[in-house]
């Protein structure tokens, strides 16, 4: 064997059986791509259930839940009066008139970019989503993300999940807050943080009504896109503000 090996001429390694003109490497770079995008979908899952078991926060809900309009309903008892048991939610409006929609809130809030919801809505492929889930991507100084639910149907929350619910971006009507289970815009703002946001070139008339509400206006320009960064951080400083003194209290 060793006379043999000492006159044996290799005629190809492994690089050049790549370069075979009748082999189509194609399906296994198209497994290998699976694969690795399987162990990410799964590594992603997996942080994101070691966030829902962090956000455990503690908050205080009244007993005595009513409706907007004045008409009885019976009284939800959220276990423990907590937020917990689950990522923190918060509502937008579902009338595609607001800024802030369903559509283009994980761009706003993840990446600092306003993009018009009707843009959105022509990008996106499939249905519209029912929950939508963003973090705080965009700032370095972050050691722990929070993930938090986005939906826009009130209705469709059950009694419990009310108790989650840490955030809203309101719409500026009156008829957005129709069978909420709170007695009035007092109580709702109180417990839930409360945001508006429009233009800031807009007429003062179309912030009157909110003006009345405990609510933070967030103005954006309508062609500076390079300053939608800030007032998302805004958005996040608040929240998180916010977030913290219901686990306090």
């Amino acid at each position: 064997m060793d006379l043999v090996r000492a006159i044996e001429r290799p005629l190809k390694d492994r690089e050049m059986i790549l370069e075979c003109r009748h082999m189509d490497f194609y399906s296994v770079l198209t497994a290998a791509t699976k694969r690795d995008e399987e162990r990410q979908r799964l590594g992603s899952q997996q942080r994101k259930d070691g966030l829902v078991a962090k956000n455990r926060i503690d908050r205080g809900f009244g007993d005595d839940l009513g409706l907007l309009d004045g008409a009885p309903r019976p009284k939800m008892h959220l276990k423990g009066s907590k937020i917990g048991d689950g990522v923190p939610i918060i509502l937008v409006p579902s009338a595609s008139q607001t800024l802030i929609t369903i559509y283009n809130v994980k761009e706003f809030l993840e990446d600092g970019v306003f993009i018009p919801t009707d843009v959105k809505m022509k990008q996106m492929k499939g249905p519209k989503p029912e929950c939508v889930t963003v973090m705080k991507k965009f700032s370095s100084r972050d050691r722990v993300t929070t993930a938090y639910e986005v939906r826009d149907k009130p209705s469709a929350l059950k009694a419990e999940e009310w108790g989650r619910v840490v955030a809203v971006f309101v719409l500026g009507k009156e008829w957005q807050f129709k069978d909420w289970p709170f007695k009035d815009h007092v109580e709702i703002f109180n417990k839930i943080l409360g945001f508006y946001m429009r233009f800031e070139d807009d007429s003062v008339e179309s912030a009157k009504i909110v003006k009345q509400w405990n609510v933070k206006i967030i103005s954006i320009s309508k062609n500076k896109r390079h300053q939608d960064r800030a007032a998302a951080l805004d958005v996040w400083d608040r929240l998180e503000e916010f977030v913290r003194s219901r686990s306090r209290s």
